[in-house]
């Protein structure tokens, strides 16, 4: 069956020919090669990139499953600061959260901002909640970035008293109790976001 065959939002089935490997770039996660050729892993619906010559498929079950794919939008809390990296745990995949599946990943200095960040600890600090996008998964763990306007800190604490931080500037923070002031890569809505995730 020619790729011709297919167009967004058809249906397949488990096990259906799809395509060969020279025509598309197959999903890790919903789809399997065998021989050169493309077969379908789960029953859904079709997604087919041409520009990209990405095949993949969704089901109707996309909204609640627990699997971290490339490209989710994930919550966490940072648990360690490195030289170059910072250590984050995630429970919030896509919106949803799922406190039985925790999840590990790392923000690479390169990955924090598009703009240049000498120092980590004028990014984030520990405890800080950050919104992140999954660029990579390294077997177990996963390689985040917060580049972009709406990813980076969404909630921070005062590193002298512990009182919640008020935004004063593009990447300043304000302590309302002591006026401790620090610098984080915020995202655009630190501190309107609607429910803020403690862990």
């Amino acid at each position: 069956m020619s790729k011709k065959s297919y167009k967004d939002k058809d249906i397949v089935l488990t096990g259906q020919y799809l395509g060969v490997v020279e025509e598309f770039l197959p999903d890790k996660q919903s789809t399997f090669i065998k021989d050169g050729k493309i077969f379908a892993s789960k029953t859904g619906m079709i997604s087919v990139n041409d520009k990209e010559r990405k095949i993949e498929i969704s089901t109707h079950q996309e909204k609640d499953r627990k699997i971290v794919k490339i490209g989710d939008t994930v919550i966490g809390t940072i648990l360690f600061l490195r030289q170059y990296s910072v250590g984050i745990s995630f429970y919030t995949i896509n919106k949803k959260i799922h406190f039985n599946s925790s999840c590990f990943g790392n923000i690479h200095v390169s990955q924090i901002s598009d703009r240049y960040v000498e120092k980590i600890r004028d990014a984030f600090q520990i405890t800080d909640i950050v919104r992140a996008r999954v660029q990579e998964q390294n077997f177990n763990e996963f390689k985040l970035s917060t580049t972009g306007k709406h990813l980076g800190v969404i909630y921070a604490d005062c590193v002298i008293c512990g009182n919640p931080l008020t935004k004063i500037g593009y990447n300043k923070l304000q302590c309302d109790r002591c006026g401790n002031q620090e610098t984080r890569k915020l995202a655009s809505d630190y501190g309107n976001v609607a429910n803020n995730l403690r862990f």
